[in-house]
């Protein structure tokens, strides 16, 4: 008998609900309709309010990959154009490692934006460089190149669908130091290519 009663209880609970759905639902719109609007709500609730894809994002999204990729292998190669330069024998060409040094930075910067990365504390700052000779400029490249040699091997970006909170943070930074310190050694080699 407790159980017909829980049973009936239910029923009339249930029809209650389905009486309430109902009388919220405009007349225009059929139950699988606002099924099917309510679970496009919650993906894009789940999606952080982004919209669903159209053809033309997904072009734009692979052009955007593409760019990423095409920058990411840029900063290395300019990163070792830089590096081939600065240890070479005899006189340094300053000029050319500050171009070099200005492209880097803009391939940072893009790959900075067209990231996923968390931001980063603007309250880091990295040491003011302090450069008055060619031996000085080698001995700070030799430290920019290791952090960019950090953000290209970061096992973040060698795993698929797998995103690691410490490592984004890590390649965030690393990616912060590299556009700032890229800025500043271009206008040391500059200034130094002037004298």
């Amino acid at each position: 008998m407790r159980w017909k009663l829980c049973i009936s209880s239910c029923l009339i609970a249930l029809f209650i609900q389905v009486l309430s759905v109902n009388s919220q639902v405009p007349s225009k719109q059929s139950p699988r309709d606002v099924a099917t609007e309510s679970n496009r709500r919650e993906l894009d609730n789940l999606l952080l309010r982004k919209p669903i894809l159209t053809t033309e994002d997904k072009s734009a999204r692979q052009a955007v990959l593409k760019e990423i990729n095409e920058d990411f292998k840029a900063l290395q190669v300019l990163n070792n154009k830089v590096m081939t330069e600065a240890t070479a024998e005899g006189a340094i060409d300053y000029k050319s490692i500050s171009n070099d040094l200005s492209e880097l930075k803009s391939k940072a910067s893009r790959l900075r934006s067209n990231l996923a990365l968390p931001k980063t504390d603007s309250d880091e700052k990295t040491k003011a460089i302090d450069i008055a000779n060619a031996a000085d400029l080698k001995e700070a490249l030799l430290a920019f190149d290791k952090v960019v040699e950090s953000f290209a091997t970061n096992p973040l970006f060698q795993k698929v669908n797998a995103i690691d909170v410490e490592l984004a943070n890590q390649a965030s930074r690393d990616l912060e130091i590299i556009v700032r310190q890229s800025a500043e050694l271009k206008k040391v080699a500059a200034k130094l290519g002037r004298k």
